[in-house]
């Protein structure tokens, strides 16, 4: 009996390093995921912005979340500029500012604790663009 009950307490020594390295897995494994899903979105989100943007040249800033794709604690702001100190050209080169992040709080604004993916481009307004925009 005494051989069992020393057999047991090893076993279970040994396993709760196992478990809380499973543990640590799983969350490394979530946090990636959301990672990518962040990057993924904001890529998605830059590319439909670059797109809206060198068909109109409108440089509205815009607001918003991904609930419509499933991802609601995801959400996004769009930052579109072509002011000198921006680095762009009035009327002709536009800076595009795409942050993700993931809203821990609810509270609809990017805090600094929060995990965010950002990706910023330059945009050439050219005729063609515009052309093409009102043709198709």
């Amino acid at each position: 009996m005494l051989e069992l009950i020393a057999a047991t307490t090893i076993i279970t020594i040994a396993l709760v390093p196992a478990l809380r390295l499973t543990r640590d897995g799983v969350a490394r494994s979530e946090e990636l995921e959301n990672a990518e899903m962040r990057l993924a979105l904001c890529t998605s989100k830059l590319e439909e912005e670059m797109a809206r943007t060198a068909a109109s040249w409108n440089l509205t800033t815009q607001v918003g979340d991904f609930g419509d794709r499933g991802w609601g604690q995801l959400r996004f702001m769009v930052a579109k500029s072509d002011a000198i100190a921006d680095g762009g050209i009035p009327d002709s080169l536009a800076t595009i500012d795409v942050v993700v992040w993931h809203d821990e709080d609810a509270g609809n604004d990017l805090d600094s604790n929060e995990r965010q993916t950002r990706l910023t481009t330059k945009l050439a307004k050219l005729i063609s663009y515009e052309y093409e925009a009102t043709i198709h």
